[in-house]
Protein backbone atom coordinates (compact mmCIF):
# COMPACT_ATOMS: atom_id res chain seq x y z
CA UNK A 1 0.00 0.00 0.00
CA UNK A 2 3.09 2.35 -0.21
CA UNK A 3 4.54 4.64 -2.79
CA UNK A 4 5.58 7.29 -4.20
CA UNK A 5 3.68 9.18 -7.34
CA UNK A 6 0.74 8.42 -9.32
CA UNK A 7 -1.10 5.33 -9.00
CA UNK A 8 -2.07 3.34 -11.86
CA UNK A 9 -5.74 1.76 -11.00
CA UNK A 10 -7.84 -0.27 -12.73
CA UNK A 11 -11.71 -0.20 -11.87
CA UNK A 12 -13.80 -3.53 -11.41
CA UNK A 13 -17.52 -1.72 -11.06
CA UNK A 14 -20.99 -2.98 -11.31
CA UNK A 15 -22.03 0.79 -11.43
CA UNK A 16 -24.11 1.74 -9.46
CA UNK A 17 -24.30 5.00 -8.01
CA UNK A 18 -20.66 4.60 -5.22
CA UNK A 19 -19.31 3.21 -8.41
CA UNK A 20 -20.04 6.19 -10.05
CA UNK A 21 -18.54 8.29 -7.39
CA UNK A 22 -15.33 6.13 -7.55
CA UNK A 23 -14.84 6.82 -11.43
CA UNK A 24 -15.13 10.44 -10.50
CA UNK A 25 -13.13 10.48 -7.96
CA UNK A 26 -10.71 8.75 -9.86
CA UNK A 27 -10.33 10.92 -12.92
CA UNK A 28 -10.36 14.09 -10.41
CA UNK A 29 -7.75 12.77 -8.18
CA UNK A 30 -4.22 13.41 -9.08
CA UNK A 31 -2.47 10.50 -6.99
CA UNK A 32 -4.18 8.34 -9.36
CA UNK A 33 -4.07 7.35 -13.11
CA UNK A 34 -7.15 5.46 -14.41
CA UNK A 35 -6.04 3.38 -16.87
CA UNK A 36 -9.59 1.41 -17.77
CA UNK A 37 -12.41 0.12 -16.36
CA UNK A 38 -14.20 -3.46 -16.18
CA UNK A 39 -17.95 -3.74 -15.78
CA UNK A 40 -19.10 -6.87 -14.06
CA UNK A 41 -22.96 -7.98 -13.08
CA UNK A 42 -24.49 -7.05 -9.69
CA UNK A 43 -26.46 -3.72 -8.57
CA UNK A 44 -27.36 -3.77 -12.53
CA UNK A 45 -26.86 -6.11 -15.74
CA UNK A 46 -22.93 -6.01 -16.86
CA UNK A 47 -23.88 -4.23 -19.88
CA UNK A 48 -25.69 -1.02 -18.15
CA UNK A 49 -22.66 -1.17 -15.72
CA UNK A 50 -20.81 -0.84 -18.83
CA UNK A 51 -22.69 1.58 -20.21
CA UNK A 52 -23.03 3.77 -16.88
CA UNK A 53 -19.30 3.29 -16.61
CA UNK A 54 -18.89 5.43 -20.41
CA UNK A 55 -21.24 7.89 -19.25
CA UNK A 56 -19.75 9.32 -15.92
CA UNK A 57 -16.01 9.20 -17.81
CA UNK A 58 -17.53 11.04 -20.58
CA UNK A 59 -18.84 13.47 -18.06
CA UNK A 60 -16.45 13.74 -16.33
CA UNK A 61 -13.62 14.85 -19.28
CA UNK A 62 -12.21 10.90 -19.65
CA UNK A 63 -14.15 9.58 -22.44
CA UNK A 64 -10.45 7.91 -23.65
CA UNK A 65 -10.40 5.28 -20.51
CA UNK A 66 -11.47 2.27 -22.34
CA UNK A 67 -14.40 0.12 -20.77
CA UNK A 68 -14.90 -3.56 -21.08
CA UNK A 69 -17.82 -5.49 -20.34
CA UNK A 70 -17.02 -8.64 -18.00
CA UNK A 71 -18.77 -11.14 -16.30
CA UNK A 72 -22.93 -11.06 -17.30
CA UNK A 73 -23.11 -14.22 -15.05
CA UNK A 74 -21.99 -15.13 -11.18
CA UNK A 75 -20.50 -18.52 -11.52
CA UNK A 76 -23.89 -19.84 -10.34
CA UNK A 77 -25.43 -18.48 -13.19
CA UNK A 78 -27.27 -15.42 -11.39
CA UNK A 79 -27.93 -12.30 -12.50
CA UNK A 80 -28.13 -8.98 -11.33
CA UNK A 81 -29.38 -8.09 -7.44
CA UNK A 82 -32.92 -9.12 -7.04
CA UNK A 83 -35.14 -6.51 -5.65
CA UNK A 84 -35.63 -2.47 -5.14
CA UNK A 85 -32.37 -0.72 -4.28
CA UNK A 86 -30.91 2.41 -3.56
CA UNK A 87 -29.41 2.39 -7.32
CA UNK A 88 -32.76 2.23 -8.96
CA UNK A 89 -33.54 0.56 -12.35
CA UNK A 90 -31.01 2.42 -14.12
CA UNK A 91 -28.57 2.32 -11.72
CA UNK A 92 -27.65 6.00 -10.82
CA UNK A 93 -30.86 6.45 -8.62
CA UNK A 94 -32.62 8.48 -11.51
CA UNK A 95 -29.76 10.81 -11.82
CA UNK A 96 -29.29 11.72 -15.54
CA UNK A 97 -25.88 11.73 -17.45
CA UNK A 98 -25.62 11.71 -20.97
CA UNK A 99 -25.23 8.44 -22.53
CA UNK A 100 -22.38 7.74 -25.24
CA UNK A 101 -21.23 4.95 -27.29
CA UNK A 102 -18.13 2.62 -26.26
CA UNK A 103 -15.95 0.50 -28.32
CA UNK A 104 -16.86 -3.20 -27.06
CA UNK A 105 -13.51 -4.62 -25.69
CA UNK A 106 -12.33 -7.78 -24.15
CA UNK A 107 -11.58 -7.86 -20.62
CA UNK A 108 -8.21 -9.78 -20.75
CA UNK A 109 -7.14 -8.07 -24.00
CA UNK A 110 -7.74 -4.33 -22.52
CA UNK A 111 -5.54 -5.88 -19.03
CA UNK A 112 -3.32 -7.41 -20.97
CA UNK A 113 -2.45 -4.26 -22.77
CA UNK A 114 -2.74 -1.77 -19.49
CA UNK A 115 0.01 -4.41 -17.54
CA UNK A 116 2.03 -4.04 -20.85
CA UNK A 117 2.38 -0.49 -20.17
CA UNK A 118 3.46 -0.47 -16.02
CA UNK A 119 2.52 -2.37 -13.17
CA UNK A 120 -1.27 -1.47 -11.85
CA UNK A 121 -3.56 -2.17 -8.79
CA UNK A 122 -6.79 -3.46 -9.35
CA UNK A 123 -10.12 -2.24 -7.61
CA UNK A 124 -12.08 -4.66 -7.44
CA UNK A 125 -15.77 -2.69 -6.16
CA UNK A 126 -18.32 -5.10 -7.17
CA UNK A 127 -19.26 -9.26 -7.31
CA UNK A 128 -15.79 -10.28 -7.96
CA UNK A 129 -16.91 -12.78 -10.94
CA UNK A 130 -14.12 -10.70 -13.07
CA UNK A 131 -11.32 -10.67 -10.30
CA UNK A 132 -9.91 -14.29 -10.38
CA UNK A 133 -8.96 -13.80 -14.17
CA UNK A 134 -8.18 -10.23 -13.89
CA UNK A 135 -5.68 -10.78 -10.66
CA UNK A 136 -2.77 -12.19 -12.51
CA UNK A 137 -2.72 -9.16 -14.35
CA UNK A 138 -1.97 -7.02 -11.54
CA UNK A 139 0.48 -5.93 -9.58
CA UNK A 140 -2.02 -6.02 -6.34
CA UNK A 141 -5.36 -5.25 -5.33
CA UNK A 142 -7.70 -3.37 -3.13
CA UNK A 143 -10.77 -4.78 -2.79
CA UNK A 144 -14.21 -3.64 -1.57
CA UNK A 145 -16.16 -6.94 0.36
CA UNK A 146 -16.06 -8.68 3.73
CA UNK A 147 -17.68 -7.89 6.90
CA UNK A 148 -15.59 -8.13 9.88
CA UNK A 149 -18.65 -8.29 12.35
CA UNK A 150 -21.46 -10.29 10.99
CA UNK A 151 -25.09 -8.64 11.10
CA UNK A 152 -28.33 -9.11 8.50
CA UNK A 153 -27.70 -10.04 5.34
CA UNK A 154 -24.37 -11.14 4.20
CA UNK A 155 -22.12 -8.55 2.26
CA UNK A 156 -23.26 -8.25 -1.25
CA UNK A 157 -20.13 -7.59 -2.87
CA UNK A 158 -18.97 -11.00 -1.69
CA UNK A 159 -22.26 -12.72 -1.03
CA UNK A 160 -23.20 -12.32 -4.70
CA UNK A 161 -21.09 -14.65 -6.35
CA UNK A 162 -19.29 -16.53 -3.19
CA UNK A 163 -17.89 -19.46 -5.15
CA UNK A 164 -15.83 -16.59 -7.18
CA UNK A 165 -15.06 -14.44 -3.67
CA UNK A 166 -13.01 -17.75 -2.35
CA UNK A 167 -11.04 -17.99 -5.86
CA UNK A 168 -10.63 -13.92 -6.16
CA UNK A 169 -9.13 -14.44 -2.32
CA UNK A 170 -6.85 -17.35 -3.45
CA UNK A 171 -4.89 -14.99 -5.87
CA UNK A 172 -0.98 -14.61 -5.19
CA UNK A 173 -1.16 -11.48 -5.54
CA UNK A 174 -1.28 -8.74 -2.73
CA UNK A 175 -4.98 -8.14 -1.29
CA UNK A 176 -6.15 -5.42 0.81
CA UNK A 177 -9.61 -5.60 2.07
CA UNK A 178 -11.60 -2.31 2.48
CA UNK A 179 -15.05 -4.36 4.60
CA UNK A 180 -18.37 -3.11 4.55
CA UNK A 181 -17.85 -2.12 8.22
CA UNK A 182 -15.96 0.38 7.13
CA UNK A 183 -18.15 1.45 4.22
CA UNK A 184 -20.97 2.13 6.01
CA UNK A 185 -18.92 4.87 8.11
CA UNK A 186 -17.77 7.52 5.54
CA UNK A 187 -20.53 9.93 5.01
CA UNK A 188 -20.30 13.42 3.32
CA UNK A 189 -22.32 16.37 5.23
CA UNK A 190 -25.44 17.84 3.41
CA UNK A 191 -23.71 21.26 3.90
CA UNK A 192 -20.42 19.59 1.50
CA UNK A 193 -23.22 17.79 -0.69
CA UNK A 194 -25.01 21.18 -1.55
CA UNK A 195 -21.26 22.61 -2.10
CA UNK A 196 -20.19 19.91 -4.72
CA UNK A 197 -23.63 20.23 -6.56
CA UNK A 198 -23.21 24.00 -6.69
CA UNK A 199 -19.78 23.47 -8.53
CA UNK A 200 -19.09 25.00 -11.68
CA UNK A 201 -17.01 21.44 -11.89
CA UNK A 202 -18.42 18.84 -13.82
CA UNK A 203 -16.82 16.31 -12.05
CA UNK A 204 -17.45 17.72 -9.18
CA UNK A 205 -21.28 18.63 -9.22
CA UNK A 206 -22.33 15.04 -10.70
CA UNK A 207 -20.57 14.16 -7.33
CA UNK A 208 -23.25 16.22 -6.18
CA UNK A 209 -26.30 14.80 -7.37
CA UNK A 210 -25.06 11.64 -7.12
CA UNK A 211 -24.99 12.04 -3.58
CA UNK A 212 -27.98 14.08 -3.16
CA UNK A 213 -29.38 10.60 -4.10
CA UNK A 214 -27.48 8.09 -2.24
CA UNK A 215 -28.22 6.30 1.38
CA UNK A 216 -26.94 8.58 3.78
CA UNK A 217 -24.59 10.40 1.41
CA UNK A 218 -21.89 7.38 1.73
CA UNK A 219 -18.93 8.34 -0.68
CA UNK A 220 -19.32 4.44 -0.62
CA UNK A 221 -16.71 2.27 -3.02
CA UNK A 222 -15.10 5.45 -3.07
CA UNK A 223 -13.60 5.29 -0.09
CA UNK A 224 -11.47 2.42 -1.30
CA UNK A 225 -9.42 4.89 -3.77
CA UNK A 226 -8.89 7.66 -1.02
CA UNK A 227 -7.10 4.28 0.98
CA UNK A 228 -4.88 4.65 -2.26
CA UNK A 229 -4.78 8.21 -1.59
CA UNK A 230 -4.56 8.85 1.85
CA UNK A 231 -3.59 6.00 3.94
CA UNK A 232 -3.10 7.99 6.94
CA UNK A 233 -6.72 8.47 7.17
CA UNK A 234 -7.12 4.37 7.91
CA UNK A 235 -6.15 1.61 10.20
CA UNK A 236 -5.14 -1.11 8.08
CA UNK A 237 -4.57 -4.37 10.39
CA UNK A 238 -4.00 -8.30 9.19
CA UNK A 239 -6.80 -10.00 9.67
CA UNK A 240 -7.58 -13.83 8.77
CA UNK A 241 -10.66 -13.53 5.88
CA UNK A 242 -12.10 -16.90 4.49
CA UNK A 243 -15.24 -17.48 2.95
CA UNK A 244 -18.11 -19.32 5.19
CA UNK A 245 -21.52 -19.92 3.20
CA UNK A 246 -22.56 -16.84 1.72
CA UNK A 247 -19.59 -14.08 3.21
CA UNK A 248 -16.70 -13.40 3.42
CA UNK A 249 -15.28 -12.95 7.27
CA UNK A 250 -12.65 -13.44 10.20
CA UNK A 251 -12.02 -17.43 10.32
CA UNK A 252 -9.40 -19.21 11.71
CA UNK A 253 -8.20 -21.21 8.54
CA UNK A 254 -8.83 -17.99 6.24
CA UNK A 255 -6.42 -16.20 4.35
CA UNK A 256 -3.96 -13.37 6.02
CA UNK A 257 -5.32 -10.15 4.22
CA UNK A 258 -4.45 -6.59 5.10
CA UNK A 259 -8.03 -5.12 6.14
CA UNK A 260 -9.01 -1.86 6.77
CA UNK A 261 -9.97 -2.08 10.36
CA UNK A 262 -11.07 1.81 11.33
CA UNK A 263 -11.05 5.30 9.34
CA UNK A 264 -10.83 8.61 10.31
CA UNK A 265 -14.78 9.07 8.52
CA UNK A 266 -15.22 13.45 8.60
CA UNK A 267 -11.56 13.68 7.15
CA UNK A 268 -12.12 10.66 4.71
CA UNK A 269 -15.23 12.78 3.20
CA UNK A 270 -14.09 16.12 3.58
CA UNK A 271 -10.94 14.72 1.57
CA UNK A 272 -13.37 13.15 -1.26
CA UNK A 273 -15.12 16.26 -1.25
CA UNK A 274 -12.14 18.24 -1.85
CA UNK A 275 -10.35 16.65 -4.80
CA UNK A 276 -13.33 17.11 -6.36
CA UNK A 277 -13.87 20.34 -6.29
CA UNK A 278 -10.22 20.98 -7.19
CA UNK A 279 -8.87 22.31 -3.51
Amino acid sequence: MTGRGVRRVVLDVDTGIDDALALLYAVASPGLELCAVTAVVGNVPVEVAARNSAAVLAHAGAPRVPVAAGAARTSAGAGPRAGSTNHGHDGLGGVRVAQVGHREQDVASLLGSVAGQAPFTLVGLAPMTNLAASAPFADDLVVLGGELVQKGAPEFNAGHDPVATARAMATVRPVTLYPIDVFERVSVTPADVELLRASGRPVAALAGELLAVRRAHLVGDAGALLLLTHPHLFQVEPRRLGVVGDRLTATADGRLLDVVVDVDAPAVARAFVEVLLGA
